[in-house]
């Protein structure tokens, strides 16, 4: 990518300018997600969608339809992590330990949307279990929670939100080649080397 001002030319994966008068300079990160547009007016219905003619036809539902080409990958304490599609699909709710970070990756299969949370709320650390789709419960105060969104439903704790973390959805070689020592996240949440 290249930015209009400077013409600096950019990785979108790291949000870093690699050429240019910006070379070295590297963005804020904010949490996002990715996710069809059937889910997103579900939720949001009267959004109204930007329609690229240059990339439209390159996302359409066959795009995901070989869940291991993709990774949803993020960075814990500068050290990168990645998930790939097809364990997310077999294990929609992940609770991870990542050093000294609880977190939580969620996945939605029809949606392709992947979200990773912290754990950590009000100073406390919180434990979840699937209830039924899309909700999941929290073993110390009972509260129902929203997987997609981090928000509390029902209970003591109705109303909050879980901190959202930010990751990308990413081909799998792409992010490997940025990030050759990165760990994978396995279906029981278990971390293991980069892949060759």
């Amino acid at each position: 990518m290249a930015d209009a001002e400077t013409k600096s030319l950019w990785s979108h994966i790291l949000g870093e300018a690699m050429d240019g008068k910006l070379k070295g300079t590297v963005l804020e990160s904010i949490a996002s997600e990715m996710v069809t547009w059937k889910a997103w007016r579900e939720q949001h219905p009267d959004s109204t969608v930007l329609n690229l003619d240059r990339t439209s036809r390159e996302y359409s539902k066959e795009f995901y339809r070989q869940p291991k080409q993709f990774v949803f990958a993020f960075m814990v304490n500068g050290k990168p992590h990645h998930c790939t599609f097809a364990t997310m699909r077999s294990r929609p709710m992940l609770s991870l330990k990542i050093g000294d970070e609880p977190l939580l990756l969620t996945f939605d299969s029809q949606s392709t949307s992947a979200r990773l949370y912290s754990r950590r709320l009000d100073g406390r650390e919180l434990t979840f279990a699937e209830v039924n789709e899309g909700r999941l419960k929290d073993d110390e105060t009972g509260s129902i929670w929203n997987r997609g969104t981090g928000l509390a439903l029902e209970g003591p704790l109705k109303g909050k939100y879980l901190d959202a973390k930010v990751g990308v959805v990413s081909y799998t070689q792409v992010w490997r080649e940025f990030h050759p020592k990165s760990q994978a996240i396995e279906a029981g949440g278990a971390q293991r080397g980069a892949e060759k």
